[in-house]
């Protein structure tokens, strides 16, 4: 079993028209659960954070993102994983809601034996709905790249500072939502 908690900066940008992009920044923190069985995983993860409008972008946006994975550790370094990511928008007056089904594959590789770590994890959407408005999302995809470090005295607990991208193709225009992560976890 491992356990997770994260602490992180967000930023959204949505191009509604070429040309017309509106911007949200804003602190985040998220939590995950996994359970492991032999080369099997079973996770998942909730974040919540408050985005603020920068520039001539509409109000304040509450973000909720859920995610739920059945992994498969294909080789000592090769992680593969399927399952839906849920993520909701919440103004004042609206709520728009994400339902993603994506797969996704990681590489891990040490820097120095088992202290230090690299990873790059890279995703696509097999399917996507979005509430507003009703459509599905054109490509849905995103990656992620970070390091993770094992304390010598720490036992099982472990830190990471990791960069996440997502970008969607909305109709006539897009959504690039970016993350800069730390870390704190305990299990493997």
């Amino acid at each position: 079993m491992a356990l997770r908690g994260d602490a992180a900066a967000v930023w959204l940008s949505q191009e509604t028209a070429p040309g017309v992009v509106n911007r949200w920044r804003g602190p985040a923190l998220a939590g995950e659960a996994r359970v492991n069985y032999g080369p099997f995983a079973l996770g998942a993860s909730l974040l919540e954070g408050r985005l603020d409008a920068l520039g001539g972008a509409a109000s304040r946006r509450d973000l909720v993102e859920g995610r739920v994975l059945v992994a498969a550790r294909a080789l000592p370094w090769l992680e593969v994983s399927l399952g839906p990511l849920v993520r909701a928008y919440v103004t004042d007056s609206t709520t728009e809601r994400w339902v993603v089904w994506q797969g996704r594959a990681r590489i891990d590789a040490p820097i120095l034996t088992n202290r230090l770590a690299s990873y790059i994890e890279g995703w696509r959407a097999f399917s996507s709905q979005v509430t507003l408005p009703p459509l599905s999302a054109g490509r849905v995809q995103g990656g992620e790249a970070g390091m993770v470090y094992r304390p010598p005295r720490g036992g099982s607990l472990w830190l990471r500072l990791a960069y996440r991208v997502d970008n969607a193709l909305l109709g006539a225009g897009s959504e690039t939502a970016e993350a800069v992560t730390f870390s704190v976890g305990i299990g493997r």
